[in-house]
């Protein structure tokens, strides 16, 4: 009996160390970790998980290397963040093909403030999405300022030309009168998307171009084409929203809704990596 529960013990551990794949490459200033409710030093070469909060001081810097994809993430910025918070944050400015992702993916200007929440961390693992995009699987943007910013930028009338997409996007209208899109993500990280349409009456809601649950994920070097072939009355608006990680559609229609209707609409500030255009 005590031979199968050591058995088991040790399959346990070997699973949690197979599974552990970001290591510390490199650390200037006294960065701290905390994890399990315990702080200590961040040292180089220390395995850290996903969830584990990194407290960067001014003038420190961490260097995370994803054993998966070969890759170090470097933090752009300082105070408290999560392993996965650095890693989604650093991927949009590592891309080597495109020089700075972060600004081309831009809702607003590129100042923060000091207050906003533009990340959430989810407490539910997805494992399917998890191989897809492990680092950007226990994040979401925060679907408050996402939906204030977007209810923004329609009531601006500030929505950006497709052609500066930071991927390649083509949208047609069908000879029925409906619609077609194609997307392919030249990026060097997964992109997600969903659409979503500004009726004529001011009302918004999920697209028939959409996806009513969840959103689309592109991998780099991967192209997806849709159509709707049934008319799509003119006035109407199909407004792709594109961003580095997930979000949840349902709330950020309701947020921007909301925005719109109370005349609390955000005049874009922030550093959303979000781009946001009309097909």
């Amino acid at each position: 009996m005590i031979l199968r529960l050591l058995s088991v013990l040790l399959m346990i551990l070997s699973s949690v160390a197979a599974s552990a794949h970001y290591t510390v490459h490199n650390v200037v200033g006294n960065v701290t970790v905390e994890s399990g409710g315990k702080s200590s030093a961040l040292t180089k070469g220390m395995t850290l998980k996903p969830t584990d909060q990194l407290v960067i001081p001014s003038g420190g810097k961490v260097e995370i290397l994803n054993t998966v994809d070969k890759r170090i993430y470097s933090s752009i910025k300082t105070g408290k963040t999560s392993v996965t918070r650095l890693l989604i944050d650093a991927r949009g400015v590592a891309s080597d093909n495109t020089a700075n992702v972060a600004s081309r993916m831009q809702l607003g200007r590129k100042e923060q403030k000091g207050d906003q929440k533009v990340y959430v961390e989810k407490g539910m693992v997805r494992r399917s999405l998890a191989v897809y995009d492990p680092e950007g699987d226990g994040m979401e943007l925060d679907a408050a300022t996402l939906g204030a910013c977007l209810a923004g930028l329609i009531k601006g009338g500030r929505l950006v030309s497709g052609d500066e997409s930071p991927v390649t996007l083509t949208s047609a209208r069908l000879r029925e009168g409906g619609l077609g899109f194609k997307v392919e993500n030249t990026l060097s990280f997964p992109v997600y998307f969903n659409i979503i349409r500004l009726k004529g009456d001011g009302v918004l809601e999920i697209s028939p171009l959409g996806q009513p649950a969840g959103s689309y994920v592109l991998l780099p070097r991967q192209t997806m084409s849709r159509e709707h072939f049934p008319a799509i009355p003119e006035e109407e608006k199909q407004l792709i929203i594109m961003a580095n990680c997930q979000y949840d559609i349902d709330r950020v229609i309701e947020e921007a809704q909301k925005a719109l209707q109370n005349g609390t609409a955000s005049d874009g500030a922030g550093d959303l990596p979000v781009f946001v255009t009309t097909l």
